[in-house]
């Protein structure tokens, strides 16, 4: 690449941090555009759909974290994080799809249906916006919009301890993935491992805060939730 590629991006988006790994593990030079209120209009012209992240890269505009871990890859092989095996290929994407999906549902009920959580997370939120005396309330719309989905699912914060035991299951998959290995596909880095890491370091850095992620009955419970693979 000639010119450094410029990634849309916020911060506290765990997709946005996937990318942000995979650019820093292949030591690709980049420029960060953060998200503000005042950057929405700028960014529906690159991505109709208003979603971070976005990388522009000459004049390949690519939106969408696994399609940008892809289109890295095709760029600069070495190192490779998409494995060239169509069999290890295919297990490292049904985990990273896995990891995009799934765990990333189940990290969002702890930070948005936790009424504990949520203000670390609107605080982020309206920490990177700007926009002066608007960012508050476009953080508060989202939230709104976010915690919406999941009620038009029927989850509501009294399913927090079914999230909790999600969580527990998810975790003991991974371990068991990892099984003694340095990373889940054996020894070498790879989109799995980045995936999830993006959705589980959240959960990790409320932990240092201090945060609670659920209340059941009158016991509130706090849990670590480490990178297994690392």
């Amino acid at each position: 690449m000639h010119d450094e590629p410029l990634l849309y991006d916020l911060t506290d988006s765990p997709f946005c941090a996937k990318v942000r790994i995979c650019l820093q593990v292949k030591g690709i030079a980049y420029r960060r555009v953060t998200l503000t209120v005042g950057k929405l209009r700028e960014l529906k012209q690159l991505n109709p759909l208003g979603k971070v992240p976005v990388l522009v890269d000459g004049t390949q505009v690519v939106a969408d974290s696994s399609a940008i871990a892809r289109h890295l890859d095709a760029i600069q092989r070495d190192p490779s994080l998409v494995p060239g095996d169509p069999a290890a290929r295919a297990y490292a994407s049904l985990i990273e799809d896995w990891a995009d999906e799934s765990l990333y549902f189940v990290v969002g009920a702890f930070k948005w249906l936790n009424a504990a959580n949520r203000p670390t997370a609107l605080r982020r939120t309206i920490a990177e916006l700007g926009g002066g005396i608007a960012s508050p309330l476009v953080a508060r719309l989202a939230a709104r919009q976010i915690v919406g989905r999941y009620r038009a699912w029927r989850y509501t914060p009294a399913a927090l301890p079914h999230f909790e035991e999600r969580m527990r299951e998810s975790l003991g998959w991974l371990a068991e993935l990892v099984g003694g290995r340095t990373f889940l596909l054996g020894r070498s880095l790879t989109i799995a491992d980045v995936a999830v890491y993006a959705q589980l370091a959240w959960m990790r850095t409320l932990a240092a805060e201090g945060g609670l992620f659920v209340t059941v009955g009158r016991r509130r419970s706090g849990h670590t939730a480490d990178h297994p693979s690392s």
